[in-house]
């Protein structure tokens, strides 16, 4: 991928979060990534291929951290430490990508096979590390995603938080979790 394409994908992904799919134009993206609107359409065809080109980078980023967090052989003590370590990296990475994240969401007619494979990896992961029987992980690791990704909205666009203290906040989330699996 040459810098240009980087560029207009990195300012495609930032335009698309804040506008959305039908509001956000070719001529915006362009101005946001410096560029000229046909090197736009030179590069990446039509407004549709450069969402799709958004997604997929976005995505295959998603798959590559959370794989690499499943191939770790990292035992955790028990399972609030499970939970501590695995609640603050999903949140440090949904911050770090919340433009794609939030996408994901808003957009959800047109991501679909994206969220399910966000659910599909998650749920994996917490197999791997909760052995309880009758937890329904898809509904466990979904809950977790949503609150973390409510806690995030405001800190991404710097509002004040209806959340006190954001770190107490994550704390909290753990210890609900744990009592959820212990019991």
């Amino acid at each position: 991928m040459t810098d240009t394409e980087q560029k207009i994908l990195d300012a495609a992904l930032k335009i698309f979060a804040k506008k959305g799919y039908d509001a956000a134009t070719t001529r915006v993206i362009a101005e946001e990534s410096g560029y000229t609107e046909m090197t736009l359409f030179r590069k990446f065809g039509t407004k549709k291929n450069l969402f799709e080109q958004v997604m997929e980078k976005g995505n295959k980023k998603m798959k590559e951290h959370i794989s690499s967090e499943l191939s770790l052989k990292q035992e955790f003590k028990n399972t609030r430490d499970f939970l501590t370590a695995y609640i603050k990296n999903l949140n440090n990475f949904l911050f770090d990508n919340f433009e794609f994240f939030h996408l994901s969401i808003t957009e959800e007619n047109k991501t679909e096979t994206i969220l399910k494979s966000t659910i599909e990896i998650i749920v994996e992961y917490i197999n791997k590390n909760i052995s309880k029987k009758n937890l329904n992980t898809q509904t466990f690791g979904f809950s977790i995603f949503t609150y973390l990704y409510s806690l995030n909205i405001d800190r991404y666009y710097n509002r004040t938080s209806t959340f006190e203290d954001y770190d107490e906040s994550l704390i909290k989330l753990v210890d609900i979790l744990y009592c959820m699996v212990k019991t």
